[in-house]
């Protein structure tokens, strides 16, 4: 069968962002294999070390903010660390319902040993980017995360637009 011109082959139309896409799942793959000895995984690699980066300060919402994920799954992955005595949850006084995050000394030493396998894993994943390679890399995609988070505004404000239109359209 002869294939559909107007079919979609991110690879041929678009090799950049297939292999952007290519390196994020390998490199959850390659965290969720690295961490599991350890009873981890790659999504929770990274909200363990944003606790670590922010100290006491950390709430739900800005977990999910920082990690690009729901509120939802956070508080999925936050309940099951609770349990595991990684991290510990609380409400303050005068901050209503807003429950703010911090590690345990058993996520700090989780921390201790995940900085262990960041440095393992940046070596193998650089490896023949020396120097002014790494630089350009880490340069150029600033610049495709600059250029996303504009076109993301655009559309958001496009949409919000686009709903006040409808809303006066039928108020």
């Amino acid at each position: 069968m002869k294939p559909n011109n107007t079919t979609c082959d991110c690879e041929t139309d678009a090799p950049l962002v297939h292999a952007l896409f290519t390196i994020h799942h390998l490199m959850m793959r390659v965290g969720d294999r690295l961490t599991a000895p350890h009873g981890l995984t790659a999504s929770r690699w990274m909200l363990l070390c944003a606790l670590d980066r922010r100290g006491d300060s950390a709430t739900v919402s800005d977990l999910a903010e920082e990690q690009m994920m729901s509120v939802q799954a956070i508080s999925r992955m936050l309940v099951t660390m609770v349990d595991e005595g990684l991290v510990t949850k609380q409400n303050r006084a005068g901050c209503g319902r807003t429950a703010f995050v911090s590690l345990t000394g058993r996520g700090h030493e989780a921390v201790s040993v995940l900085r262990q396998l960041g440095e393992s894993f940046s070596t193998r994943f650089l490896e023949g980017l020396e120097g002014e390679g790494t630089a350009r890399v880490q340069a150029d995609l600033g610049r495709l995360i600059d250029n996303l988070q504009r076109y993301e505004n655009e559309l958001t404000t496009s949409r919000e637009s686009e709903a006040t239109a409808r809303d006066k359209e039928f108020a």
